[in-house]
C-alpha cells in the first residue's frame, strides 16, 4: 500500500478517534518514539497506548485538529496535529507497505 495511503488513513483516524485505522498498517517490528516519553514502545505497546489515548480522547469530548503538511525535514508528508494552540508533528516511515516507525515530536 502507499505510503499516501497510509498518512490519508492515520489521519483519518485521529479525525475519527478509531484507532484500528493506524493498527492496519503497522509493520511486526513496528518502534514508536515521542519527544515526551523516555522509552520507545514496540507494536503491542503502541497498540494498547493508541487505544487508551483515543479511548480518553472520546470520553472527555476532546477534539484534535488534524492536518497532512509537507514535512520540512523530508520530500515526505506528515501529520500536523492541534489541540488547544498546542501543536505537535507525527512523522512515519514505511518499509514494503508497512509502518516501521513512528515519531511524536514538536517540529
Amino acid at each position: 500500500m502507499g505510503k499516501n495511503r497510509i498518512i490519508t488513513d492515520f489521519a483519518a483516524a485521529w479525525n475519527t478517534l478509531n484507532a484500528e485505522l493506524i493498527i492496519k498498517h503497522l509493520s511486526p517490528d513496528f518502534l514508536y518514539d515521542s519527544q515526551w516519553t523516555f522509552e520507545s514502545l514496540d507494536r503491542a505497546g503502541y497498540i494498547e497506548y493508541i487505544r487508551g489515548k483515543f479511548y480518553t480522547l472520546k470520553q472527555h469530548g476532546i477534539s484534535i485538529r488534524v492536518e497532512i503538511v509537507d514535512d520540512s525535514l523530508s520530500e515526505e508528508k506528515m501529520l500536523k496535529l492541534t489541540q488547544n494552540e498546542t501543536t505537535i508533528f507525527f512523522r512515519i516511515k514505511t518499509k514494503d507497505g508497512k509502518v516501521i516507525k513512528g515519531d511524536l515530536c514538536m517540529f
